[in-house]
């Protein structure tokens, strides 16, 4: 089937893949504690002006603390004032769409059967899932493959090397929306690098000379410098470097753990590595480019830490599509099967075909949010918190003691995770820990995990050390539960199967 000029395959992919995350995702995209305080960030810093103190906790209230993540946060906050959290799912999954359709439609663009593009798309996005939620984490998705399809068109076609300084821009605003642009600067600099190697050891490159070799060092030492252009510059790498430094997040935070292949989300993970595998063993040797070898950087990255799974995946299908031509396999079903590969049959169509389907979803599903319309999938009330994740059952209560300004607020809460929902729907309160990495440290956060099983002694010590807690927000039946229920001068204010509020007996 030939489609009309006026509607483009990257348009029918991008409807496609966004109303399948619109109904699959409406309390997947939301399970990450991150999404409440990111939202309630942007607020603050919208009301306030830029944070340096962590305005949260009262463990660590006052001290050294910058939102690196700001320039995601604040379009998090405007989103969500206007549309609520529906808005929120709505950008996040129009986001993932948008990268999952143009990058398939680049691929299409080879002439290979839509049947297998859509397959390795389909690969590319199962590997990804379990990493997608809002959060700004996701414009790194996006700008890990801007970066890969202008390094992998740049080696392959050799433009004029200048367009490579729309990386330093790139970088600039990417550095102040997630601390993933340290993976694409990473990125770019293996590249340009092995393009100098490649081009000394008269293999393919897009260098040719030595001047190009100061244009690649001019674009480098840009990127690498963009993380200082903000208002808390050498602040943010200096943020990373704590989380990155922290190695005991592999031990206690799930994204940070190393790849498990035993569990079913790393299962389209490996399939995609094989499939990369596959795709780059039928490249012929002499014509294997530098940008073509670094998804293996990615997987590598993935197998020590799973949250580089879902930049993994944009890495390899970008690659996949740029190395195919180049493959015995194309030679092959060029000759054999021209009903599935046909170089050069594709038709080119204008821009605007690309984009007017995917803008009209957009506004469409915006409006009705805004108007708060109930239609499903698209309109007002469709996003969803899932109950077994969140104490949504103790919300009423945790809401009517929330305390007013000046009143003892502080609150315990059992779970980390629990600490950004708490900072977002009753911010009165002062929480005990949340899931800000760099807040706590990994010394610190591996304390509190392993106080889990006997919290007795380690609760005891922190009393001490930052005074009577006011409120507890346990989950139910946990250790931490059980002390609550058996210390003296505490009240049950409400149980529920998923969690637990607790107020001390004086502090009303």
């Amino acid at each position: 089937m030939t489609l009309p000029r006026w509607l483009a395959p990257g348009a029918l992919a991008f409807a496609l893949v966004w109303l399948l995350l619109l109904a699959a995702g409406r309390t997947a995209f939301f399970n990450d504690p991150g999404t409440f305080w990111h939202v309630r960030t942007g607020e603050l810093i919208l009301e306030q002006g830029f944070l340096r103190e962590d305005p949260f906790t009262f463990t660590f209230a006052g001290t050294w603390w910058v939102p690196y993540q700001w320039l995601g946060e604040v379009p998090m906050a405007l989103v969500h004032g206007a549309a609520g959290f529906d808005g929120l799912l709505l950008f996040a999954v129009s986001v993932v769409a948008a990268v999952f359709a143009w990058l398939t439609a680049r691929f299409l663009r080879s002439g290979l059967h839509p049947i297998v593009v859509l397959s390795t798309a389909a690969l590319a996005l199962a590997a990804s899932a379990s990493h997608l939620h809002v959060r700004p984490h996701l414009f790194t998705l996006a700008a890990t493959a801007a970066v890969f399809v202008l390094l992998a068109e740049t080696d392959v076609a050799r433009p004029k090397l200048k367009r490579l300084f729309w990386l330093v821009p790139l970088c600039v605003v990417w550095a102040n929306v997630h601390g993933g642009v340290l993976g694409g600067i990473g990125t770019i600099g293996i590249a340009f690098a092995g393009w100098i190697a490649f081009w000394k050891l008269g293999r393919p490159s897009p260098v040719k000379s030595w001047r190009d070799v100061r244009v690649l060092a001019l674009a480098g030492a840009g990127c690498a410098l963009s993380p200082l252009v903000g208002p808390y510059g050498p602040d943010l790498p200096k943020t990373w470097f704590v989380i990155m430094g922290a190695s005991e997040l592999r031990e206690i935070i799930i994204e940070h753990r190393p790849l498990d292949v035993t569990q079913p989300y790393a299962w389209p993970v490996l399939a995609l590595a094989v499939l990369f595998l596959f795709v780059l063993w039928g490249t012929k040797r002499n014509a294997v480019r530098v940008v073509w070898l670094l998804p293996l950087v990615w997987f590598a990255l993935s197998v020590s830490r799973c949250r580089h799974v879902s930049l993994f995946a944009v890495s390899a299908f970008v690659c996949i599509a740029a190395m195919w031509k180049h493959t015995s396999w194309a030679l092959w079903m060029a000759a054999r099967r021209p009903d599935f590969y046909q170089p050069g049959s594709a038709v080119s169509r204008p821009l605007w075909a690309s984009l007017w389907l995917p803008v009209a979803l957009v506004a469409l599903s915006f409006s009705l949010q805004v108007a708060r319309l109930p239609v499903p999938v698209i309109g007002s009330g469709w996003a969803k918190h899932a109950p077994e994740n969140w104490p949504l059952d103790v919300l009423d209560v945790l809401k009517e003691h929330e305390p007013r300004e000046g009143a003892p607020n502080k609150l315990f809460n059992s779970g980390y995770s629990d600490g950004g929902f708490v900072i977002y729907h009753a911010p009165g309160y002062r929480v005990f820990v949340d899931d800000r990495c760099e807040v706590f440290g990994g010394p610190w956060l591996k304390a509190f995990v392993e106080a889990q099983a006997d919290p007795a002694p380690a609760f005891a010590d922190w009393e001490q050390k930052h005074g009577p807690f006011d409120f507890a927000l346990t989950r139910t039946g946990t250790p931490f539960d059980v002390l609550f229920r058996q210390r003296p001068g505490w009240v049950l204010v409400k149980e529920s199967p998923t969690a637990t509020f607790y107020r001390r007996a004086l502090s009303r």
